[in-house]
């Protein structure tokens, strides 16, 4: 029982430290797409950069974590190409089409459709009155975290209309289908192939020579480099082990987190205005997280009184 706490705990953690790289990804995405890239070349060399010194890394150091049978790679194909992938593109594409705080509040919508999907239909989580006022709280306080209360900044036109659903529903799928995944594998093989399969996705789409007929400089691919582990590879390995101790709605509430820290860090390194409706929803997402807690704490305390009852 100790232990399922304290595993809970950690996978709160993780998924937090997770959130506080993502946080700090949208707006540096969207001056890269400002001054000279677009959402494409970030995109894919956010994720083939990010598996080529994760697998040169497991080369060196434990090469069992290539070791999978034939039947698992469809698998990690749907997580990567899907679910990281789809996910990252659509995000970033509507970020730059329209505004950040319209592609964090669409995304961040997914918690909806992982907990009816897990709740209603694949039956794998139960359904409780505290974990629902927990994501309507998270839903509601990032709402007013990301727009103040005013729906100016949050606009959809073009192709943002599709690219924005579209990256709410494969971030739900990636969420579910890692979640399958990491109950048969490793954290640590999963990320190897479900970012192997997006890196072999992107070279299809855009195959090398298109990228080098790009004329990318080497500041260029330091750029790119340092996006790639602050925005990819660090937040995804914090957030597989997170999700691998969570279930999938809990972690997808947690992840609403990320405009908070996103406004945070415009107050503090960027002098932005936060007003007060802003941090009412901050505090809003906060509490949310802090109700998941209440609800572990609960179902721990009705565990004993069942043991002693027995």
């Amino acid at each position: 029982m100790q232990q399922s706490r304290s595993t809970f705990t950690r996978g709160t953690l993780y998924v937090v430290l997770a959130v506080l790289f993502w946080g700090n990804s949208a707006a540096l995405a969207k001056y890269l797409f400002l001054t000279r890239y677009d959402p494409l070349i970030i995109t894919q060399t956010r994720v083939s950069l990010s598996f080529i010194m994760l697998t040169a890394y497991f080369l060196f150091v434990n090469r069992d974590v290539f070791r999978v049978p034939l039947r698992a790679l469809s698998s990690f194909a749907l997580v990567g190409v899907i679910g990281i992938a789809s996910t990252n593109y659509t995000y970033y594409y509507t970020v730059k089409e329209s505004t950040v705080a319209t592609a964090i509040l669409i995304q961040n919508a997914a918690p909806v459709l992982v907990m009816v999907y897990a709740v209603l239909i694949a039956k794998e989580e139960e359904f409780n009155v505290i974990k629902m006022l927990a994501l309507l709280l998270a839903l509601g306080g990032c709402y007013f975290a990301v727009s103040g209360g005013s729906l100016r900044d949050v606009k959809l036109s073009g192709w943002a209309l599709l690219t924005g659903p579209a990256s709410m529903l494969t971030y739900a799928f990636m969420l579910l289908a890692s979640k399958r995944v990491l109950r048969e594998y490793p954290v640590w093989t999963m990320l190897v192939y479900a970012l192997g399969f997006a890196t072999l996705f992107w070279l299809l789409v855009n195959p090398p020579w298109a990228i080098a007929a790009k004329g990318y400089a080497l500041e260029d691919w330091g750029i790119f480099v340092v996006f790639a582990v602050l925005s990819i590879l660090t937040p995804y390995i914090f957030f597989i082990n997170g999700l691998k101790l969570l279930e999938a709605s809990t972690a997808g509430v947690i992840t609403t987190l990320e405009p908070v820290v996103a406004i945070a860090v415009a107050y503090v390194a960027l002098g932005e205005t936060l007003t007060s409706i802003q941090l009412l929803g901050a505090v809003g997402v906060v509490c949310a997280i802090l109700l998941l807690q209440v609800q572990r704490e609960y179902f721990y305390r009705l565990l004993r009184r069942r043991e002693h009852a027995d």
